[in-house]
């Protein structure tokens, strides 16, 4: 087998067979077709499980990717020295990113390499699983990330969960600390249909982890699916300029690296940190200030930001909401609030990207490759020149916000 040479070949074969199939389990729910234990049963093969007593997990229907980053950056800051290995997805700008070790990505070339090494047994996998298996891409992610922090002696473990837990690859290992960010009418379509098979997914987590940070609310609405101990919230720390999910993923990342210290007897105050999140940006463009998050769900709103930053203003919204986000509920609240707004489409090769309600409305405006910057950059210049606002909300999901981002930096 003649090895790959160029990271878009490596991406192309990753998510090759779950694009081949993806139309024949459109409907299905995850617990129908999933598999995770294959890849599971190959990384333990392999000998790259992490150790679950130095493993922290985090899963959710908001805020996951960011509770991830800022556990990660608490350990990293707090135990200088030790090396601290984070996988989250997706990506904030290439999928590299996806893997660090101390907020470093992976190199290119290490991850090429890695891929190449693998490649046989994932072949193998792929022709067990039959004509209509597949191998998650997430999942392939995941075993790249475990390889290489074997290989560079990784002292600590921080795992994002993909969309659930409970038939992700992720959600089969142990660890010591598992947190849960939210549980949300997101994802209804592979995890669902209820608010209740939802959480009982997400919280399958508990059930392989020494201690669950989650929020208050979560403790007494779900208590039938948490299996493990609770810990008690440090207090949350508020700020008027960020939404209040932000604050609370930084409380549950604070809770999290403090009962992960105090598991290893390393009783000492976490370092403070910057609270950000690849999800939530302010800008400037063009005299416009500009706001940047990832939302695709209304439960998710934070309705005190919404009422300070754009009531009585001359507020727009640019938003992309494909089909299977909660785009009528977003976009009529964005409007109560007087939100003008226009909608974007997305297309591309990989991933979902269906935006049929989004092209049949009034507001349609472009439709842009999901990876065009370009494109995204002259979009939003013009929106910008053409209507004046004060303020404009740039909104979707995070493919809407990695692509916005890159055409802000432009």
């Amino acid at each position: 087998m003649a090895d790959l040479h160029s990271m878009d070949s490596v991406l192309d074969e990753i998510f090759a067979s779950y694009m081949r199939v993806k139309s024949l389990h459109m409907g299905k729910y995850d617990r129908d077709f999933r598999t995770p234990r294959h890849l599971i049963s190959l990384a333990r093969d392999l000998g790259v499980l992490p150790p679950s007593e130095r493993t922290i997990r985090v899963t959710g229907s908001k805020g996951k990717g960011t509770t991830s980053r800022l556990i990660a950056s608490y350990l990293h800051k707090t135990l200088p020295g030790e090396k601290v290995g984070l996988l989250v997805s997706p990506e904030e700008f290439t999928h590299l990113d996806r893997i660090q070790i101390d907020g470093e990505p992976i190199p290119e070339e290490t991850f090429i390499a890695i891929y190449n090494g693998l490649r046989p047994h994932l072949h193998t996998l792929l022709k067990a699983a039959g004509e209509h298996g597949y191998l998650s891409p997430s999942g392939v992610f995941m075993l790249i990330a475990l390889m290489w922090f074997r290989r560079e002696s990784v002292d600590h473990y921080v795992l994002e969960t993909g969309r659930g837990a409970k038939f992700d690859e992720v959600g089969q290992i142990g660890s010591a600390i598992s947190v849960v960010t939210s549980i949300f009418l997101e994802h209804a379509a592979n995890l669902g249909p209820s608010l209740t098979d939802i959480a009982a997914d997400k919280l399958s987590i508990s059930n392989s982890s020494g201690l669950l940070v989650c929020p208050t609310e979560l403790q007494s609405r779900f208590s039938a699916f948490i299996h493990a101990d609770v810990a008690d919230l440090e207090s949350m720390r508020e700020n008027a300029a960020l939404p209040f999910w932000l604050a609370s993923n930084d409380q549950l990342a604070r809770t999290a690296a403090c009962a992960y210290l105090t598991r290893h007897d390393r009783h000492r105050p976490i370092s403070e940190i910057e609270v950000k999140s690849p999800s939530f940006l302010w800008a400037n463009a063009y005299g416009c200030k500009v706001l940047l998050e990832a939302i695709i769900s209304a439960s998710s709103a934070d309705e005190r930001l919404y009422t300070g930053q754009f009531k009585g203003k001359n507020a727009h919204a640019l938003v992309s909401l494909p089909d299977d986000k909660d785009r009528d509920h977003l976009l009529k609240l964005w409007q109560q609030y007087g939100l003008r707004c226009a909608e974007v489409a997305l297309s591309g090769t990989r991933g979902y990207l269906h935006y049929t309600k989004t092209k049949a409305s009034s507001d349609f405006l472009a439709e842009i490759a999901f990876d065009a910057s370009d494109v995204m950059h002259k979009v939003i210049k013009e929106y910008i020149t053409t209507h004046k606002p004060e303020v404009l909300y740039l909104a979707g999901t995070q493919t809407y916000v990695r692509l916005v981002k890159q055409a802000l930096h432009q």
